[in-house]
C-alpha cells in the first residue's frame, strides 16, 4: 500500500506541475479523478491529505481541491517545482541543516545578547513542559523546536541569514513536525532531544563558540542518522513483503 500512495503522489505531482493537465487549477471530483486514474478512492484521498500539506494544493470546504500557486519567490514557493517524496525531503532538509547550521550556532554564540537568551530559555521551558505530554510533545513542541533553531539564526546577526531562514521557516516547521513524530516515539529520544537542545543553549550562554558548533553539530548529525536508519529500514520492510515474481 505505501508503495502505491507514492506512486500515486508523484503521479499526481507531475500533473499539477503541468499547467496543461488542470488548466482552472481545480482538480476533478473525487469520484472522477479516481476512475481516471484507476484508482480507489481512499488511496487517492490520502495522496490528496498529502499533497494539502506540502503545499501543491488546498482544501476549500464545499468546492474542491485547488491548485496553490507559489505567492512568493521564496523557499516554501520554490519547493512546489520540485517533486520529493516527503521522507526524501526530510533527509535533504536535515542535511542541508548539518552543513550550515552548525557554524551558525557558532556565531551566535559571539553576537548573541541577554533578550535573545531569554527567548530561546523559554523554548527550552516549553520544549520541557510538553515532554509529559502522550506524544512526548511530537506535535506541540513542533513550533518551539523550529523557533529555537530561527532565535539562534537570528542571534548570529546577519541579517542575510535570518532573511534567508524566515523564507524555510513554514517548510522547517512542518518537517520538524515529521521528523518529531519519528524521533520522539523511540525510546530514550524525547529526553535526548531536550538534552541536546538544553546544551546548544548553554553553550550560547557562555558564548563558547566551539561548543556551540559541537553541540548543533551532534544534535543534527544524530537526527539525521536515525531518520536515515528508520527510512532504510521501511524500504527493506517494504521490499520484504513485495509478492514473489511469477515466472
Amino acid at each position: 500500500m505505501e508503495k502505491k500512495r507514492e506512486e500515486l503522489i508523484r503521479r499526481l505531482q507531475k500533473m499539477i506541475l503541468d499547467p496543461a493537465v488542470f488548466p482552472n487549477n481545480k482538480l476533478p471530483p473525487e469520484r472522477n479523478l479516481a476512475l481516471d486514474l484507476g484508482v480507489s478512492r481512499g488511496l487517492l484521498r490520502e495522496a490528496i491529505i498529502t499533497l494539502e500539506a506540502l503545499g501543491y494544493i488546498e482544501i476549500r470546504e464545499r468546492q474542491g481541491a485547488f491548485i496553490k500557486a507559489p505567492e512568493s519567490a521564496d523557499f516554501s514557493a520554490s519547493m512546489k517545482y520540485a517533486t520529493f517524496w516527503p521522507g526524501d525531503l526530510l533527509i535533504n532538509l536535515m542535511e542541508m541543516r548539518l552543513l550550515i547550521e552548525p557554524p551558525i550556532a557558532g556565531q551566535a554564540a559571539l553576537r548573541r545578547n541577554e533578550e535573545d537568551l531569554s527567548r530561546m530559555r523559554s523554548c527550552i521551558d516549553h520544549l520541557a513542559a510538553v515532554q509529559g505530554n502522550p506524544d512526548a510533545g511530537a506535535s506541540t513542541g513542533a513550533q518551539w523546536d523550529s523557533m529555537l533553531h530561527m532565535l539562534v539564526v537570528e542571534a548570529a546577526k546577519n541579517p542575510l541569514l535570518t532573511r534567508l531562514y524566515e523564507g524555510m521557516y513554514s517548510t522547517m516547521d512542518k518537517y520538524i513536525t515529521i521528523s518529531r513524530f519519528k524521533l520522539l516515539a523511540l525510546e530514550a529520544w524525547p529526553a535526548k532531544i531536550l538534552s541536546e537542545h538544553t546544551a546548544l543553549v548553554d553553550a550560547i550562554a557562555i558564548k563558547n563558540s566551539e561548543k556551540a558548533i559541537e553541540a548543533q553539530r551532534i544534535h543534527l548529525a544524530s537526527a539525521l542518522e536515525k531518520l536515515r536508519d528508520i527510512s532504510n529500514s521501511a524500504t527493506a520492510q517494504a521490499e520484504t513483503n513485495k509478492p514473489p515474481i511469477q515466472e
